[in-house]
């Protein structure tokens, strides 16, 4: 029986696009998130270890801060490093589509970091999994029994 080919994270990931660095101002931040319709982006390391991801969540902490009120901004403690969030899910390049995919169900993500090494390659988002639902849907030796492809049935844990 054929089946169609397994997609992975490779497959539908995008680049990582923006990212910023732990030291940036969130003030910084937030016009980069925005002229690039971005709801969040990863922050990074130098040599692009993944550190957190700051969200537009993130950022709209800063207005229940004592800091946003403060007259000099260039001297206050309103950087990313404080207010991104550090626990990250992150996925494998060669995880499946269909494990993706349960991820995005388990957990309210918007967008998944892919780490290969502890580097960040890539990131899947879900509009990222409805491509390659797209993908498979065209696949015309696609079939009902996707036999090793199957759904599964326990949530990943992190």
């Amino acid at each position: 029986m054929s089946h169609p080919k397994l997609l992975t994270a490779r497959d539908i990931m995008t680049p990582p696009g923006v990212v910023v660095r732990p030291e940036l101002s969130v003030f910084e931040a937030i016009p980069l998130l925005i002229k690039n319709n971005l709801t969040g982006c990863p922050v990074t390391t130098p040599e692009g270890e993944l550190l957190g991801i700051l969200s537009e969540l993130d950022c709209m902490k800063v207005l229940a801060s004592d800091a946003f009120y403060e007259d000099d901004y260039s001297t206050s403690d309103i950087i990313v490093s404080r207010y991104m969030t550090k626990d990250v899910m992150s996925i494998d390049p060669d995880m499946g589509i269909f494990r993706i995919a349960n991820i995005f169900f388990s957990h309210a993500l918007r967008r998944i970091p892919v780490l290969e090494d502890r580097v960040l390659v890539g990131q899947v988002t879900r509009s990222g999994v409805l491509k390659g639902v797209q993908l498979l849907r065209g696949d015309k030796n696609r079939r009902k029994d996707y036999g090793p492809f199957a759904w599964p049935t326990t949530t990943i844990s992190t």
